[in-house]
């Protein structure tokens, strides 16, 4: 698999046309590091519905459509990442303003506005939240899994190599 930095995070973060595959942020929206509870809720029930092909009703209901079994395994594959995400929102508002390159193994916008299933979406959002474990552009390290001191730094060594990391320069 093939990395690349072409993709900065408000291509992602800012862009409707993504919004089946990462939580969206408004361009222009004044970007916050701490959000009400209320607004969280509203941003993960619109990304969660997204991920998992669903849909949001007017007062916040998540409509899917497959297996209880099967929409909970999902759901519970994206508990983690949901998390991550919005408890480094420090992070990633900084990220956002400063339009950091991310490392993933996607060349082009259309690929990731192509990906339908709800594993290939949690593979992309995967991908971004192992920039934010390991990326020391991102100033989130070891924020998302909590790994032990010696085993983060064999990881994040293992992570730069595998994806060709350059940090960026300082302006």
């Amino acid at each position: 698999m093939r990395y690349n930095n072409r993709l900065r995070m408000q291509d992602l973060f800012m862009n409707p046309e993504l919004a089946g595959v990462f939580p969206q942020f408004e361009r222009g929206e004044k970007l916050q590091t701490v959000y009400s509870y209320a607004e969280v809720e509203r941003k993960v029930a619109q990304y969660l519905a997204g991920a998992l092909n669903g849909s949001v009703s007017g007062d916040g209901e998540i409509t899917v459509r497959g297996k209880q079994k099967d929409v909970l395994a999902r759901v519970r594959q994206l508990q983690a990442l949901i998390e991550g995400f919005f408890n480094n929102m420090p992070s990633v508002v900084a990220g956002l303003k400063r339009n950091v390159p991310l490392y993933l193994p996607y060349a082009t916008l259309k690929q990731l506005g192509q990906l339908q299933t709800t594993e290939d979406k949690i593979k992309a959002m995967q991908a971004v939240m192992d920039n934010f474990q390991y990326n020391t552009d991102l100033c989130a390290l070891n924020s998302v899994k909590h790994e032990r001191t010696d085993t983060f730094a064999q990881n994040k060594r293992e992570w730069e190599g595998k994806v060709g990391y350059r940090r960026l320069k300082k302006v």
